[in-house]
């Protein structure tokens, strides 16, 4: 078919999937689960009684737009009920449990933490926002309501290839408002928005672009009062801590956030994330995603003492991350002198690449070999529309020419990995599996939002049928692409 033809095609079948997933979804939410709200302490959801969807909601003063609907709608509409942080109050006993099921390694050396602090340490979210759904927000925010200090996000008039595109968290919209006035975060959390726009040439592409986007992350947190015996949680909106581990963060006895053991050495903290790939269902089993990070105010530019910040000559160019002498694993801190009993300072770009030291923690579970459970969560290739999808593939990130002629399996094998869990099929293929059963019999840790259950099967279901759309204009898979013979080879950096 010629290339405008398959256009016109793929357009027309858009249009179909979107009024089907409209009208099945209304249909579904009508008959089966009109109203619920979710028991935060347990998990668990609890059913009243039912009635009729009317197209907006209002919370106080903000109403929801009939544009968010469907399953997102549902999870939403949970996301911002008012109510207290129900785990708010310090329990010894509750925090010495919750520090014994954490730990990481040393020098090859298991250490567990331990419950030792009188008051919870307070921690800020930063992370840059764009065409994230509300799937991911939602859940993002559903798991760390009331917890953080403060909340951040940057939003960029273009994305890291440069490719223009909308702003869509500007004050005044609907998002914007149920961004910041909704209570999605908390009630006590405060949700700010700045928005990053740059025309001129930059040095060094894309990365350089996220990273002078990220550096304002961490000017919001030193304006929104952070000192250097706070946490800073830098990551992407798809992206979370559980919210177990983000108390135990604040309670526990872990040297890497107290300033009198913390010398800036070895200051991450790598999150271990189970990954979910487009839907509750397909929980990736045989890998863990390497953030969100988190580090002490006091070894973060612009928080910590000035007089351990690089310069832009230590560093491979301004905004970027350091020279590999001043890093622990390409230079054993070389450069660095001696006389120096604080290492330097993390910058953005240092805080996402694996530059200084650092230190994964998980959670142990008895369901793994070794019980290395996962400490947080990726809602990874979370869409509306196939056409936002291949969006996201052509102009973030390591951009993929000719997306807009590949079925969604084609593209990257992420997404086929998520199309075979969706649609059923064989993932034997593959370099990784999803969870062989239902996500309500997994035996680990699961997302607060994914107590809800109607959502999950809500969201399954639209996912379902609209890969099932775009399977029928093209049905072939990433195998059938030379990309994929030496793929895990040469991953990109």
């Amino acid at each position: 078919m010629p290339m405008d033809g398959a256009r016109l095609m793929r357009d027309r079948l858009s249009f179909i999937q979107n009024t089907l997933a409209i009208a099945i979804t209304a249909f579904s939410i009508g008959q089966i689960f009109l109203h619920h709200s979710i028991d935060y302490s347990s998990n668990q959801s609890t059913h009243h009684t039912a009635h009729l969807r009317v197209p907006t909601v209002k919370f106080d003063a903000l109403m929801l737009p009939p544009t968010i609907d469907g399953s997102e709608r549902l999870l939403l509409e949970n996301a911002m009920k008012k109510r207290s942080v129900w785990d708010d109050n310090i329990d010894p006993e509750i925090e010495e449990k919750r520090c014994r099921r954490y730990f990481t390694y040393i020098n090859d050396t298991k250490l567990n933490t331990n419950y030792k602090a009188k008051k919870r340490r307070r921690v800020f979210l930063g992370s840059l926002i764009a065409d994230d759904s509300w799937h991911a927000l939602g859940a993002l925010a559903m798991e760390t309501y009331g917890i953080y200090t403060a909340v951040a996000f940057v939003e960029s008039n273009r994305t890291q290839t440069g490719t223009p595109r909308e702003l869509r968290f500007v004050k005044g919209t609907d998002e914007h408002n149920i961004l910041t006035g909704s209570n999605l975060f908390g009630p006590n959390t405060p949700v700010l928005i700045e928005h990053f726009s740059y025309e001129g040439e930059i040095d060094g592409g894309g990365l350089i672009r996220e990273h002078m986007q990220r550096h304002m992350i961490l000017n919001m947190w030193k304006k929104a009062g952070m000192a250097p015996d706070d946490i800073g949680v830098l990551t992407d909106a798809d992206e979370t801590p559980t919210r177990d581990f983000l108390r135990a963060v604040q309670m526990c006895d872990m040297p890497q956030f107290d300033p009198e053991k913390q010398d800036c050495h070895t200051a991450k903290v790598i999150v271990a994330s189970m990954v979910f790939e487009g839907s509750p269902e397909c929980m990736t089993t045989t890998r863990k995603w390497m953030h969100p990070d988190m580090i002490l105010g006091k070894c973060i530019e612009g928080i910590g003492d000035d007089q351990f910040k690089l310069n832009d000559m230590q560093r491979q160019r301004k905004f970027a991350w350091r020279k590999k002498q001043y890093t622990l694993k390409l230079g054993n801190y070389s450069g660095w002198p001696e006389e120096k009993k604080t290492f330097p300072l993390w910058n953005a770009a240092d805080f996402r690449r694996d530059q200084g030291g650092h230190e994964i923690y998980f959670e142990q579970v008895d369901y793994l070999r070794w019980g290395m459970g996962h400490t947080g969560y990726h809602f990874h290739n979370y869409f509306d529309s196939t056409d936002q999808l291949r969006n996201k593939y052509m102009t973030y990130g390591h951009p993929i020419a000719g997306v807009d002629q590949m079925s969604v399996s084609e593209i990257h094998p992420d997404l086929d990995l998520m199309v075979d869990c969706v649609l059923g099929r064989s993932s034997t293929n593959n370099k990784h599996t999803t969870l062989s059963t239902q996500l309500k019999d997994f035996e680990g840790r699961v997302p607060i939002a994914y107590g809800f259950d109607e959502y999950v099967v809500a969201r399954h279901n639209e996912l379902k049928m609209i890969l099932t759309e775009d399977a029928k204009v093209n049905n072939s898979t990433w195998h059938d692409t030379e990309r994929s013979k030496d793929w895990y080879e040469k991953i990109p950096p």
